[in-house]
């Protein structure tokens, strides 16, 4: 029935407004709809764009409308919420969509989820928006962090965190940043075409739209430099202890063309599966391997590997500007309860780098409990290893910082995930 009620509305509003009303996985929700209704790929971005969009930008949404109302927002049915949003955020934030389309297309969507009289009252709330355009006010320095909260659409936890991590005028970046539509990287056969990037990583190729082929892997600039920043080299054992897909796997074998290998662990079958695919066309031997990376690794492990990369599982701070709904589901307490995991996997996978070997810590979080502190505190405790400075890399960008001798990127500016890069070296053992 309700799919019979929206056929009156373009078939990219209403795959957007199903997969939000749906919930939970937005992105797996948003493929899910796009594919059963056949969009071709115009209208598949359509789609996207405003699903993603009015995710991001729902509480600065919710506060237009709420100006509106008379009524609680939250206590609307949810059909006729999600048509009110997609109908705000085309009036507010997309320059190319009239508003009338707007307005008359989010009524037909409250109409299918609703009724007569629910159509009607979409219909009086976007019209009064539409001719108000009341935005949530830029903040000022001295405002409470929730103002920007409000205005960069975030929890205020994760608004009072970008503050005190970078100040005020560059959090007012990130918050402007992480609602745009993403930058694209791929990662690409250094035959095929000239790459590059900000960081000069030759397998980079940053793109506006395009689709990767056999060749081409999505992998943003930050993820290859974690690479790039390990070296891996020809004939080196390396240890990857958080495969997850293998993304990062697949770039270190590109790397080694063939010679050497690979240890891949993760804990997570289903993306194991990937590795394995990754791993069966390889040249590189790639060892693939279900495990625990906090607990003490199998057998199988070399005692002694060349390198490690530790993309650590982290709280994911850094790339919320690609996950649309990915703010709302994290807590404030995240950082703090992914750092004692951290910290056993580093300790973990430090014990197989043999002397004058390197160790890659990576996250794709912004918080210090999550980077540097788990970092100094692994120092303390291992007096063998030592911190290689990445403090030049900070200056091939202006959006990418030093951290004593470790490296942070800032979220959304320049195009950047905001990843925090520790590059550590096992001295000789002279025992």
């Amino acid at each position: 029935m309700l799919q019979e009620r929206v056929k009156s509305v373009s078939p990219a509003r209403a795959v957007a407004w199903r997969a939000l009303l749906k919930g939970g996985d937005a992105a797996g929700a948003l493929d899910r709809e796009s594919r059963a209704a056949h969009l071709d790929p115009r209208d598949r971005r359509l789609a996207t764009e405003l699903a993603h969009g009015t995710l991001k930008r729902r509480r600065s949404l919710e506060w237009a409308l709420q100006k509106q109302l008379r009524r609680p927002f939250a206590e609307l049915d949810r059909g006729l919420q999600w048509a009110l949003l997609l109908g705000a955020y085309q009036l507010l934030y997309l320059d190319r969509v009239p508003a009338h389309s707007a307005v008359n297309e989010s009524v037909a969507l409250a109409r299918a989820g609703g009724h007569a009289g629910t159509a009607a009252v979409a219909n009086a709330i976007l019209r009064k928006l539409a001719l108000a355009r009341v935005y949530p006010p830029k903040p000022e320095v001295d405002d409470p962090p929730s103002a920007l909260g409000l205005y960069a659409s975030l929890p205020d936890w994760l608004a009072e965190h970008f503050i005190e991590r970078f100040g005020f005028g560059s959090a007012l970046q990130i918050a402007d940043a992480i609602n745009a539509t993403p930058r694209r990287a791929l990662r690409v056969d250094t035959d095929a075409a000239p790459a590059g990037g900000k960081y000069g990583i030759p397998e980079c190729l940053i793109v506006e739209d395009g689709i990767a082929d056999e060749r081409q892997i999505i992998q943003s600039e930050e993820s290859q430099l974690a690479v790039h920043l390990l070296a891996p080299k020809p004939g080196e054992t390396i240890l990857d202890a958080c495969a997850g897909r293998g993304v990062k796997t697949g770039m270190i074998a590109a790397r080694l063309g063939g010679k050497g290998t690979i240890y891949a662990i993760d804990d997570d079958e289903r993306k194991l599966e990937h590795v394995r695919r990754l791993a069966a066309k390889s040249p590189t031997p790639i060892v693939v391997m279900r495990a625990d990376a906090k607990e003490p690794y199998p057998d199988a492990v070399p005692q002694e590997v060349d390198a490690a990369l530790v993309d650590a599982p982290c709280s994911g701070i850094g790339i919320i500007g690609r996950r649309a709904d990915a703010r709302w589901r994290k807590k404030a307490d995240d950082p703090i309860r992914f750092s004692s995991i951290q910290q056993a996997i580093l300790e973990r996978a430090a014990e197989r780098v043999a002397p004058r070997g390197r160790l890659l810590y990576a996250t794709c979080s912004t918080h210090p409990a999550e980077d540097e502190d788990v970092v100094a505190n692994f120092l303390t405790h291992n007096p063998e290893w030592s911190a290689t400075s990445l403090a030049s890399w900070a200056a091939k960008t202006e959006s990418a910082r030093a951290l004593g001798p470790y490296l942070l990127t800032v979220p959304g500016v320049d195009g950047n995930d905001g990843f925090f890069y520790a590059l550590l070296e096992k001295k000789r053992d002279d025992g």
